[in-house]
């Protein structure tokens, strides 16, 4: 049996109506990974502590406790000047310097502010939203660190901001180009490892996310439908629980870079 005891590094509070119907996200977090252990049919446990970067700026003082940080994501901006974000990527910075690396996985805002951190560069994708179902490419050196033949993974995705330029000493994982070119990544010392979608939402909470952001004039009502009748036609199975295993394995040190 292995034991995970992970920091959750909770960047923001869901819409009212989401966190009404499907919770916080560390309720959000716990079962996503709760949901991928048991499916792996396996007796690992994963235990959690949380911590909010936000309105507390609450930090793990003993990283060692930790298995790895995993940062959500968030409706802020990564690369805005806000003492907190500002905070929180010095954070980041001070884990990759350490000599005891703590892995760290990075969720949507969580990704960029781990690219941030790293050197990378984040901007507001002039290609706009990716809200909804997607199917993100494996690059392939993607499909080569996790060992599989999948050709693509099918994600919610909920943003606007992206990564557009990765950092020194990273690999591209997966695309969704050329909407958002570096959609995944990890880095060559394998301390790092993110994604810009959400495995860790349900469907029901991006199609709330949708209607609301329509009612709010934020999309057009008739990309909202266009990306609602994408999200009823998908098939009842996607890759977030299978990419959740896969965090679990990278925490675990079962998935390891290698550059040829």
């Amino acid at each position: 049996m292995t034991k995970l005891h992970l920091a959750l590094l909770v960047c923001d509070t869901p819409k009212p109506q989401v966190l009404e119907k499907h919770g916080d996200y560390p309720h959000m977090f716990s079962q996503a990974f709760a949901k991928a252990v048991s499916k792996q049919q396996q007796q690992d446990q994963v235990s959690w502590e949380y911590f909010d970067v936000v309105h507390k700026q609450e930090y793990p003082t003993d990283t060692s406790r930790f298995d790895a940080i995993v940062l959500t994501g968030s409706a802020a901006t990564a690369y805005q000047d806000e003492p907190w974000i500002l905070k929180l990527i010095s954070f980041i910075q001070e884990q990759m310097q350490q000599p005891n690396k703590k892995k760290l996985v990075g969720i949507c805002f969580g990704h960029q502010i781990i690219a941030l951190a790293a050197g990378g560069k984040c901007g507001k994708n002039p290609k706009g939203w990716e809200l909804g179902y997607y199917e993100i490419s494996l690059t392939p050196f993607g499909k080569q660190f996790f060992h599989t033949d999948k050709q693509v993974l099918r994600l919610n995705q909920v943003h606007q901001d992206h990564v557009t330029e990765l950092p020194i000493g990273f690999q591209c994982l997966a695309t969704t180009s050329p909407h958002t070119p570096i959609h995944s990544m990890v880095s060559n010392d394998g301390q790092c490892i993110t994604i810009q979608g959400h495995p860790e939402f349900n469907r029901d909470t991006v199609r709330i996310l949708l209607n609301l952001r329509a009612d709010a004039g934020v999309i057009s009502r008739d990309f909202a439908d266009l990306e609602l009748g994408k999200l009823d036609q998908a098939g009842p199975d996607m890759e977030d629980t299978w990419l959740v295993q896969q965090f679990i394995d990278f925490i675990q040190g079962k998935l390891s870079v290698q550059i040829d």
